[in-house]
């Protein structure tokens, strides 16, 4: 048994991360991703396409360790987590990862369930979100783009390794013990991208399945249970299962970085890779006059992921196709000037002949950007009735930390916009100061007791 397995390496560095390693971004980052996937489970809590699964956490009547946000409700931490996780990813608005996939919906409700569980200092919290969104980002470097290329859904898959990091993390496991919890976590690591062609709000529930998965995982190897060591590069491991290698010399280069700074955060409540098209759209209604109803044409030049994960979804059926339809997208701003969460949950508009009629133009095809490109742009071409072709390519969208139109603000910006109407300005504000001094909360219990209810 080979003492230098990608797991069993993995394992050694979460467990000796400590919190004055990190440079000040990674932490600011971490910040701002607990405070994106609090509004967001704040305002996930309000949707129906959530109530089955909060239903079946809130029957089991658990043990009350953490809290589920805004239910008033407590459960056991692996579940707590699956709630507030479900919640997070239940609007397709949390964050984008180019290796990660989608790092906050995952590893943040595991972070503050057992956070509040342990009753862990904030620093702690910090370190161990930290620690899953690396374990994420390193082996995502090697597996995401084919594993969307199939079909398999990446962040579902990554996350559940990212959880048992980060739990096994605040659970102050071994080396040993957290080599166990990754090996663990690779048997329940899975779950297809179905949905995307033909609907199904199941997918709400894969980021806070990931997040119970990794959880439990933790749990088990904290417990005695053992995994395999070679779950990541073995014959029937992760890489060769969901990438067709299990050469592990790619993660090599990438360990001195930390992948979290990277986050993108998005400002549009649809699939990351429509964003650019959004705003190359926005960019020409405001450059140019553009009747929406002489147009001939729209080509979509994006990156062959784009072109398969969103950009091969038309016509939607639920909230989630139209979610995951760039073509959707495109025609909500040209039509209606704009792309709020309630656009993309109204039947009515599923079904819009004068978005349909957008919808049915729009034709993406497979784009060489240059190799500095940002990544998620997006080059398109409006062929007009009177003979006009108007242009725009979109280099990288606003939330991507290296677009020069990207402030942290804007995420505390997108936080109140999400909690508005939900819980009191004064309460929110209290959530901002809590997460904002994080790192001297000597109990990360005090920021949850703040979510567990509306406050009017």
């Amino acid at each position: 048994m080979s003492e230098n397995t990608l797991a069993t390496r993995l394992a050694a560095w979460v467990a000796a991360l400590e919190y004055d390693q990190l440079p000040p971004r990674a932490v600011e980052m971490a910040k701002l991703l607990i405070l994106d996937q609090l509004g967001l489970q704040v305002r996930g809590a309000t949707l129906p396409n959530v109530r089955p699964e909060l239903r079946l956490v809130e029957a089991m009547r658990a043990a009350p360790e953490s809290t589920m946000v805004l239910s008033g409700t407590r459960t056991v931490a692996p579940y707590a987590a699956f709630a507030n996780g479900t919640l997070g990813a239940a609007f397709e608005f949390d964050d984008v990862h180019m290796y990660a996939a989608h790092i906050g919906s995952a590893v943040v409700p595991t972070a503050l369930a057992f956070g509040e569980s342990t009753s862990t200092h904030g620093r702690e919290v910090l370190t161990a979100v930290v620690a899953g969104a690396q374990v994420m980002s390193l082996l995502g470097a090697t597996t995401v783009r084919d594993m969307v290329r199939v079909g398999w859904h990446g962040s579902k898959i990554l996350g559940t390794f990212g959880a048992a990091a980060t739990a096994g993390r605040l659970l102050g496991l071994t080396p040993g013990r957290l080599t166990d919890a990754l090996g663990i976590a690779g048997s329940d690591a899975g779950g297809t991208m179905e949905y995307e062609r033909s609907g199904g709000e199941v997918k709400r529930m894969h980021s806070g399945s990931a997040a119970r998965s990794g959880a439990q995982a933790a749990l088990l190897a904290q417990d005695g249970l053992t995994g395999p060591v070679t779950i990541i590069e073995g014959e029937r491991g992760l890489f060769r299962l969901f990438a067709g290698t299990r050469d592990t010399s790619g993660v090599d280069g990438l360990w001195d970085h930390f992948h979290i700074v990277d986050t993108i955060f998005r400002l549009y409540p649809t699939i990351g890779s429509a964003g650019p098209a959004i705003e190359a759209v926005a960019h020409l209604l405001a450059r140019d006059h553009l009747p929406w109803r002489e147009i001939k044409e729209i080509r979509l030049g994006l990156p062959a992921i784009a072109v398969g994960h969103g950009a091969a979804v038309t016509r939607p059926t639920d909230m989630v196709s139209a979610q995951f339809s760039t073509a959707f997208s495109v025609a909500l701003r040209l039509v209606r000037g704009h792309n709020r969460p309630e656009d993309y949950m109204d039947p009515a508009l599923w079904t819009d002949p004068d978005l349909l009629s957008v919808v049915d133009k729009v034709v993406p095809y497979s784009m060489e950007f240059p190799p500095d490109a940002p990544f998620l742009s997006c080059r398109v071409d409006i062929a007009l009735a009177d003979g006009r072709v108007l242009s725009h390519t979109q280099w990288g969208v606003r939330g991507h930390p290296a677009h020069p139109d990207t402030e942290d603000t804007d995420i505390e910006t997108k936080f109140l916009d999400n909690v508005d109407g939900i819980i009191s300005r004064p309460a929110a504000r209290k959530i901002i100061e809590r997460i904002k001094g994080l790192e001297s909360l000597a109990d990360v219990a005090e920021l949850m007791n703040l979510t567990g209810r509306r406050e009017q």
